[in-house]
Order: C-alpha cells, then sequence, then structure tokens
C-alpha cells in the first residue's frame, strides 16, 4: 500500500504547495516544477516495485489475500488518474501570469480591473494596505512565428477612485510568471524593486 500512497501524498504536496504559492502570494517556485518532475519519474519506478512485490506476495500467499491484493492494486493504479489531472492542470497554470498589487496609496475602495485589446477582467476593490492576488493569460503578438523572444500584448491596471480613473500600463510579465506590484501615493504603479527604493 505504501509504493501507492507515498508517490500520491508527496506528489500532490509538491503540486499544491506550487498552486497555491502562485494563486495566493504570487510567488514563483520554479524549483518545485523540477521536484515534481523528478518525483513523478520516482513514483513511477516505486509504483513497478510495488507492483512486483504485490506479484510476489500474492503469488506466495494466495490463500484469502485477493482482497488485500485488489485494494493494493487500486491504490497504486489511482496514481495514474491523479498524475494526469495534475499535468493537464499545471499546464493550464503555467500559462497564467499572476499579479500581486500591493495598496500603498494611503486610499480605500480603489476598483481595480485589467484590460487589453481583446479582455477585460474586474478584479474587486482594494483597501489601503492591502494586497490582492490575481491571474490573467498573457497574448502575444504573432505568436506563431516562434521569436525567441516574441511581443506581449500591453495590460492595463485599471484604477478607479471615486470619479477619478486611471490607466497604468504593467510591465512585461510572461506566462508562467508572477509579479509583485505597488500602488504608490500618487497612484503610480511600482515594481518591488522600485518600492524598495522609494523608502
Amino acid at each position: 500500500m505504501l509504493c501507492g500512497l507515498v508517490p500520491l501524498t508527496v506528489g500532490l504536496l509538491i503540486f499544491f504547495s506550487w498552486w497555491i504559492a502562485r494563486a495566493f502570494l504570487a510567488i514563483d517556485l520554479h524549483r518545485f516544477e523540477a521536484y515534481g518532475f523528478l518525483w513523478t519519474l520516482i513514483s513511477i519506478l516505486i509504483a513497478v516495485i510495488g507492483l512486483l512485490l504485490l506479484a510476489i506476495f500474492l503469488i506466495r500467499n494466495s490463500q484469502g489475500y485477493w482482497k488485500h491484493g485488489v485494494i493494493g492494486l487500486l491504490i497504486i493504479l489511482v496514481n495514474i488518474p491523479v498524475c494526469y489531472w495534475v499535468l493537464i492542470k499545471q499546464a493550464e497554470i503555467a500559462k497564467r501570469a499572476y499579479v500581486q498589487i500591493h495598496n500603498k496609496a494611503n486610499k480605500d475602495r480603489l476598483r481595480l480591473m485589467l484590460k487589453t485589446s481583446n479582455f477585460e477582467k474586474p478584479l474587486g476593490t482594494l483597501n489601503d494596505s492591502e494586497t490582492l492576488v490575481d491571474f490573467f493569460y498573457p497574448k502575444y503578438i504573432d505568436e506563431e512565428n516562434h521569436d525567441s523572444y516574441p511581443l506581449v500584448h500591453p495590460v492595463t491596471l485599471v484604477v478607479m477612485d471615486g470619479f477619478t480613473t486611471r490607466y497604468l500600463t504593467l510591465p512585461r510579465i510572461d506566462k508562467g510568471e508572477c509579479r509583485k506590484l505597488y500602488l504608490d501615493k500618487e497612484l503610480k504603479l511600482l515594481n518591488e524593486f522600485q518600492e524598495n527604493a522609494s523608502r
């Protein structure tokens, strides 16, 4: 049973840690992607060993242990659809760009929206000193050209403060990237290096 439970548990722990870091903190954990790939290879080896041990056990102890053998087999085999789901989900999440926006403007009820030529995405309301994390799918100009550094459609952060609306262009954020951005007191958009320098 351990040959099925250990790969499943460790694999899901790696995947959900990577996903949660992106979705809630906008943190890139690129090493976790490598760990996940390495763990997939190790899990295949563990599963093969588990199947061999299960077959040896059932051959030697065929009297009344078939029920335990079927349960062990199912626990090992459940890894296949779970691994498939993780790979599909990881490929989908890797196409997203995550952005974390910090409100350092000393203003409450800032309404935010991401906007490009092909989508508008309301982000909600952000009060003073609050942080918001969301994602979008970057759209590349002439994506089929296969340039090494393709152009990205610019993304605008629309900031609505009462009757005032500001349009702030986000820095380039590619697929799979996470960025932290800060709204300063003048409602300008700063990256984390500019924010640290302004202190």
